[in-house]
């Protein structure tokens, strides 16, 4: 059974839509919600700090115990940021569905704008770890590190474009995620709906729109009386909340796979060490 997640005025409006994604959005968002709800509301993540990781280390000698204390200090930062990148997307996705159900229009855009950001680069940091992981091999001669996984891992938890940052703490601008994702079949709506989900983010013309209801009538001058409006009755801008609903879903969608694709991939790693 299709779990209800949208009001019935909204449900009713996506089951009939033209577009494949909007039409099963509401299941696309259960399954995001449903992860959710399996996961804990704290979570504790072991952190070494730099000295005391070089500390731990320089006392070992043994190449598995090394591979095994430096892939587990890495996979509890990917862990932490899987799980807190989860809790950050589901903020969003909550409080794109609590405006859309009482029938906004600002607010759920520029939340859903945020989740395309936060979904592509999710999805993009899945999938590369996923794929570094699956090429490393271990023996009980050598030590393996990856300073591709380190830079990563610095990036996706403390990387940042806000005031100067140091160049290895710099975050990569938004869009080359968003044109790397695009790339695939299944997004190449992507940067057209983020660029119109911007407009509305931005004082700009979109978003003006959605209180732009209806022509009331021409005046004798010719002259059109226009009503705007902000009652949850007004006509609603359908391209505004087909975007949103669109970004809503496939965010949702991204957002789940890439939590799996990297837990799961965090989980084989340490086992192969284990085993290895």
């Amino acid at each position: 059974m299709k779990k209800i997640i949208f009001n019935q005025e909204l449900s009713k409006y996506c089951n009939v839509h033209n577009n494949e994604l909007i039409k099963s959005s509401e299941q696309m968002i259960g399954y995001c919600l449903d992860l959710n709800s399996r996961t804990p509301d704290e979570y504790r993540w072991r952190f070494f700090s730099k000295d005391f990781f070089c500390e731990k280390i320089s006392k070992l000698s043994d190449p598995k115990e090394i591979n095994t204390i430096y892939w587990s200090d890495q996979n509890e930062n990917i862990n932490a940021y899987a799980m807190m990148t989860l809790w950050r997307g589901v903020e969003l996705i909550k409080s794109c569905l609590f405006g859309l159900n009482a029938k906004e229009t600002i607010a759920p855009a520029i939340a859903a704008r945020s989740l395309l950001e936060l979904s592509s680069v999710f999805l993009l940091n899945a999938d590369q770890i996923k794929k570094t992981f699956n090429n490393i091999q271990f023996s009980n001669e050598t030590v393996v590190f990856s300073t591709d996984i380190e830079e990563m891992v610095v990036k996706m938890i403390w990387g940042t474009r806000y005031g100067n940052p140091d160049p290895h703490l710099k975050q990569t601008n938004i869009m080359s995620f968003l044109n790397k994702v695009a790339k695939h079949p299944s997004a190449k709506d992507l940067i057209a709906t983020y660029e119109f989900l911007c407009d509305i983010a931005h004082p700009s013309f979109i978003g003006n729109t959605s209180y732009w209801s209806y022509i009331e009538s021409i005046n004798d001058d010719g002259s059109e009386q226009r009503v705007m409006s902000r009652l949850p009755t007004r006509n609603t801008n359908t391209e505004i909340l087909d975007k949103t609903i669109w970004s809503l879903a496939w965010s949702s969608f991204c957002i789940r796979n890439a939590f799996v694709m990297m837990t799961n991939a965090s989980e084989t790693l340490m086992q192969r060490i284990i085993n290895s």
